[in-house]
């Protein structure tokens, strides 16, 4: 769940939708300056089905327990990630393996930032294996222990679109105002340019170096507003959710 804050309401939103979204903007990426995602079908469906494993939280979420506020998913542990990650690089995979690869080696970079504040989390470790034995029967690739060397070039690039679509779809969601995205990949050949995207209110956005194929993108989203409160317990923030009227948000992103 990812939780907006808006003065005195939270505005909630579902991974699945969220990753609906990336996917949504990452089908218009490419331009006379920019390629385009290849093999496209693969990629664009790995992008919208990314947070898939989340279907089954989001549907009974919980509350942060020590804010008493609806838990935004950066702030759950690492047993509930590695679970709920898992689920969504396996769903895939009988059907689409290369989507399915870029999904897991795209939680493998998250779930290296757990081992790399605790090497010995079981979990994390777990995962870990799990993910370069997924890759070796998918595409076999044998990876080394970083889960980086001997991914190919084109996997990376395509790993770093899903990662662009992840970034920019959560920087709409939660009403960033700037971000900055690095060695945002130009071609297939190793070029590449920074992005910058900007907005003065959280809704509208200009992107340099623009890397879209029309001048003026239009998004909206389902949310559901909450007032903001220390809830008691999972029960009582589920019942009010339920009830909760359901919203729009609407987004642009045009050139700089």
């Amino acid at each position: 769940m990812i939780r907006r804050d808006e003065n005195s309401s939270w505005l909630l939103i579902t991974q699945h939708d969220h990753a609906g979204l990336a996917g949504e903007i990452m089908e218009c990426w490419g331009n006379e300056s920019f390629s385009g995602p290849e093999p496209r079908d693969e990629v664009l469906f790995a992008i919208r089905e990314h947070d898939s494993g989340w279907e089954e939280w989001d549907a009974s979420p919980k509350i942060d327990p020590e804010s008493g506020h609806p838990a935004n998913f950066m702030e759950m542990g690492s047993a509930e990630h590695t679970e709920i990650w898992e689920r969504s690089f396996r769903a895939p995979g009988s059907e689409h393996s290369y989507a399915a690869t870029l999904i897991a080696l795209h939680f493998a970079k998250f779930n290296q930032r757990t081992l790399d504040k605790d090497p010995s989390d079981k979990s994390a470790l777990r995962l870990k294996e799990e993910i370069k034995q997924f890759i070796a029967d998918k595409l076999g690739i044998e990876l080394t222990d970083s889960l980086q060397a001997g991914v190919p070039a084109d996997v990376k690039v395509n790993l770093k679109l899903l990662q662009i679509g992840d970034i920019m779809s959560l920087t709409l969601c939660h009403g960033w105002k700037s971000i900055e995205i690095t060695e945002a990949p130009i071609d297939y050949s190793g070029n590449s340019a920074t992005l910058k995207m900007e907005s003065p209110d959280g809704f509208n956005y200009t992107v340099s170096h623009y890397p879209f194929n029309l001048l003026r993108l239009k998004f909206c989203i389902a949310c559901r507003r909450l007032g903001r409160k220390v809830f008691s317990g999972d029960k009582e923030y589920r019942d009010m959710l339920s009830r909760a009227v359901r919203e729009k948000l609407e987004f642009t992103i045009s050139k700089d």
